[in-house]
């Protein structure tokens, strides 16, 4: 387990700028009211950190960016030190601006030396990079789908042999699709909803969770591609997975069929179908769900769709509520 001390600079990350120096201030001050506190002089060891911190930030995070890109452009480092490069990027790139200062200093010059690599943590810490750079920011987004990376990241996605890769693939596509058409309307173009159906069937519980949700999120209010859905006959898969063995999984599926339905008659009429005997299945869960606080969630999920599932089909305009 790492160490807690905050002497020790490989457990807590320096501050960059006043903002982040006030905010360790504010929560150490937390801490120490909680405690009887005798104030003494202070340690060497800390003295030398807190003046560390100070000194950290007057370094310019253009020229410490590019120390990393560097050192990921260099052949001769190891994959430690470019995976030591990449967690530095990931640190200054939380910052929007920063994020941007990236692009505009010719960072994405690494992504596919870092995702076609051999090693699994330089492709998944390359994901990280990615995932944080386009989440709320509109401006990366565009940058990264200029660079034409969607593709790639839905090949990895949907092919690479290291879960963890597959895992940062589709968290790196849910930060570049959120709040963005653009990547949206390409992320459909290219089949992006097969891929992510795909990585609901996968032997990868954490990977099934996170494209449920990943579901759930694109559907809510989006009639268009609640239709695609439809389209595609995925209704009927996301119903079968229930019948399968059951899981946290589960209650992922059922919010995402909840999603769907909602303010959409059509799929609805999907879930209606006499051949997915989805009202039976509902109603098992009822009754192995009862009383067990664990799938409490999950419980009150399907208390919420099987009365939709099994109403008549002239009061579908109820399922708005």
């Amino acid at each position: 387990m790492a160490s807690e001390d905050p002497n020790d600079n490989r457990s807590q990350r320096l501050p960059k700028d006043m903002k982040g120096l006030l905010k360790f201030c504010a929560q150490t001050a937390d801490t120490e009211k909680k405690e009887d506190v005798v104030f003494q002089p202070m340690d060497p060891e800390r003295k030398a950190w807190l003046h560390e911190a100070l000194n950290s930030m007057s370094v310019s995070h253009v020229e410490e960016m590019r120390k990393s890109i560097s050192i990921i452009q260099d052949n001769d480092s190891d994959a430690d030190d470019k995976i030591e490069a990449l967690e530095s990027l990931i640190n200054w790139c939380d910052s929007i601006d920063f994020a941007m200062d990236f692009h505009k200093i010719g960072g994405f010059t690494i992504f596919l030396l870092c995702l076609e690599h051999v090693e699994p943590e330089l492709r998944w810490q390359c994901l990280n990079l990615i995932a944080t750079l386009t989440q709320n920011n509109p401006y990366c987004q565009a940058a990264v789908l200029q660079a034409g990376l969607l593709p790639t990241l839905l090949a990895m996605l949907d092919t690479d042999t290291d879960p963890t890769v597959r895992t940062k693939a589709l968290y790196a596509i849910s930060c570049l699709t959120r709040d963005s058409q653009d990547a949206l309307d390409q992320f459909i173009s290219q089949d992006g909803f097969s891929v992510v159906m795909r990585a609901m069937q996968a032997d990868v519980e954490k990977l099934k969770i996170k494209s449920a949700f990943m579901l759930s999120s694109i559907f809510t209010d989006n009639n268009t591609c609640k239709d695609i859905l439809c389209d595609m006959g995925m209704i009927d898969q996301l119903v079968g997975h229930l019948s399968e063995e059951h899981s946290l999984f589960h209650e992922h599926v059922l919010s995402a069929i909840l999603t769907v339905i909602r303010n959409h008659p059509r799929s609805l009429r999907e879930c209606q179908k006499a051949e997915l005997n989805l009202v039976t299945l509902l109603e098992q869960k009822l009754r192995d769900l009862k009383g067990i606080e664990e799938f409490q969630e999950e419980y009150q999920y399907v208390q919420e769709l099987l009365p939709l599932v099994k109403c008549d089909n002239s009061v579908e305009s109820d399922v708005a509520r």
